[in-house]
């Protein structure tokens, strides 16, 4: 039992140093240079994002172009200004070219395309990879995953890396590392401290493309909902690194139970914390009930925080779809109109 124990110890110690040598390896990695001026037009510079150095804020919505390029007139009517693209497939997303069928058995049209199209529309584009499709067509979707524990990561890597690199000389282009990372409860060996060693990674990763300038946006911890991770080891990131904007989503942990002054207090100490934020997300609902926005909309109105909804689709039957099939608002008492409620924070 003596001999058991011990053996179980030394395991757990040995467990312990490899993963202490893994966070110190990458911790005296060193980081890709900085350049002596940044190109632009976008420049985050502490709390604020720039175009032509002059403070911008930006709202928008997501879109799923990867599986068909939609008409963008109505997104024009709306004054959509930016649109975070759903990547579903990173491993057979096609950068450039013609629409490729994925082992999944969908077609997906290429990145490049769907900037394209987003630009003759003076619509800024974030290009966000959502899930990993292996060669059997079974997709992992990367929420609420430790994203350096998956056995695909060093494939994703590479993947990212190309990205970047076909896309460095379009700084219209941003490109976020990993949608909502990490559990929901900061369960699964999850740590602050292995939030900064991915995100470092992740961010290093995309900055050693020589002359990558664009944003890259980096999400929170607790599937993206909590700015903690930020809070504490955000200053960790951004030393020796450039034009980074942090992603919230604002779900359960920012709409239930809160009111305009608390969530106002909340974007104003990122902000105060020289911290520049974007709110990639909000919708009525996540895995709950129909939530209320309105007072977080109000919020992001007040501190001028960029925003975007949760979902540019027509569906009436999805409470988070923007637009009904007709192309009308999909504003209902089911979804706490929705589609109204978005439209009209546009019109602010």
């Amino acid at each position: 039992m003596v001999y058991r124990r011990f053996l179980i110890v030394c395991f757990f110690l040995i467990l312990t140093s490899c993963n202490s040598e893994q966070e110190i390896q990458r911790s005296i990695e060193p980081s890709p240079p900085i350049p002596e001026q940044l190109e632009g037009p976008f420049i985050i510079e502490n709390t604020n994002l720039l175009k032509n150095d002059s403070i911008v804020r930006y709202k928008g919505v997501n879109a799923l172009h990867t599986y068909g390029l939609g008409n963008l007139d109505l997104m024009d009517i709306w004054n959509v200004e930016i649109i975070r693209e759903f990547i579903g497939n990173l491993r057979e997303q096609p950068i450039d070219g013609n629409p490729f069928l994925g082992s999944d058995n969908v077609w997906y049209h290429s990145l490049q395309n769907i900037v394209n199209q987003n630009r003759t529309h003076n619509k800024i584009t974030i290009l966000c990879p959502f899930g990993w499709v292996n060669s059997n067509g079974q997709r992992t979707l990367f929420t609420g995953l430790n994203p350096s524990e998956q056995s695909f990561y060093q494939a994703y890597k590479t993947k990212m890396k190309l990205i970047a690199e076909h896309f460095k000389n379009q700084p219209d282009v941003w490109i976020e590392v990993w949608n909502e990372p990490y559990h929901w409860d900061n369960e699964n060996n999850y740590s602050h401290s292995l939030w900064l060693s991915d995100m470092k990674d992740m961010v290093d990763n995309l900055r050693w493309v020589e002359n990558f300038q664009n944003i890259i946006i980096v999400p929170g911890n607790e599937q993206g909902q909590s700015e903690n991770a930020i809070l504490e080891k955000g200053n960790g990131l951004l030393e020796n690194r450039y034009n980074i904007l942090f992603d919230l989503h604002a779900y359960e942990k920012w709409l239930v139970n809160t009111n305009q002054e608390q969530i106002t207090t909340r974007i104003n100490r990122l902000e105060n914390n020289d911290y520049a934020i974007i709110i990639g997300e909000i919708g009525v609902q996540n895995v709950g009930e129909v939530m209320s926005v309105e007072h977080f909309l109000s919020a992001a109105e007040e501190t001028n925080t960029s925003t975007l909804a949760w979902l540019w689709k027509l569906e009436r039957g999805d409470n988070n779809a923007l637009l009904a099939e007709n192309g009308e608002p999909n504003a209902s008492n089911n979804n706490n109109c929705w589609g109204n409620t978005f439209k009209e924070f546009f019109e602010r």
